[in-house]
């Protein structure tokens, strides 16, 4: 069985619902961030570098980072077709998209939502938040272009990497307006809105 160490946050959606897509059992144990939890020994043990979400894995080794658990659980159910395997047309394309998705996607909607951890003075937190914004309007322009006419991110069809998207549009202060200039996008986030998978995820991690 698989243990999904989760916190009401981007990463562990995205985790959710491939467990759900994959069909396989697994267990949900919550981490309060609120309360530090991530921050105690117990959990570092869990894993050491102190971040959620992470996922025990049925072998009884736990890792972390959104981006390698995809890769991991896609190689785990290869029949998911949640990862394009090693060896096939998609797959270098799949893993190039997910690190940017990862670092110029996750990394900028984490630095517009919390710009206070990224500067000490106040004028410098309005700043960041400001050029977050601004990264963000140009990241979600490249993922438009990057979806062309298709209403999946790869030409081979549904992936991890519209999970990942997906989500990553769920933090947008304004998702009318987001969709309204990019209706690739619009499209691949209403289609993924329609599985149940990750219809799942979002009531889970809804406060």
């Amino acid at each position: 069985m698989y243990e999904l160490h989760w916190e009401y946050m981007a990463g562990s959606i995205v985790v959710q619902a491939m467990l759900e897509e994959m069909n396989v059992s697994y267990a949900m144990t919550h981490v309060d961030m609120a309360a530090e939890e991530h921050k105690t020994q117990s959990y570092r043990r869990v894993n050491p570098v102190g971040r959620v979400p992470a996922i025990t894995l049925p072998g009884g080794e736990t890792i972390g980072e959104t981006a390698a658990i995809v890769i991991v659980l896609g190689e785990d159910a290869p029949g998911s077709g949640l990862t394009p395997q090693p060896g096939s047309l998609d797959r270098s394309a799949f893993l190039f998209w997910l690190n940017v998705m990862a670092t110029a996607g996750y990394m900028t909607v984490a630095r517009h939502g919390h710009p206070e951890r990224y500067a000490f003075d106040e004028a410098a937190i309005v700043q960041v938040e400001q050029r977050a914004a601004q990264d963000l309007e140009a990241f979600f322009d490249l993922m438009e272009a990057a979806i062309s006419e298709r209403n999946t991110f790869l030409a081979s069809g549904f992936s991890a990497l519209d999970l990942y998207l997906a989500m990553l549009t769920e933090w947008s202060e304004d998702k009318s307006g987001l969709f309204a200039k990019r209706t690739a996008l619009a499209e691949l986030c209403r289609a993924v809105s329609l599985r149940p998978s990750y219809q799942l995820a979002m009531q889970t991690h809804r406060l």
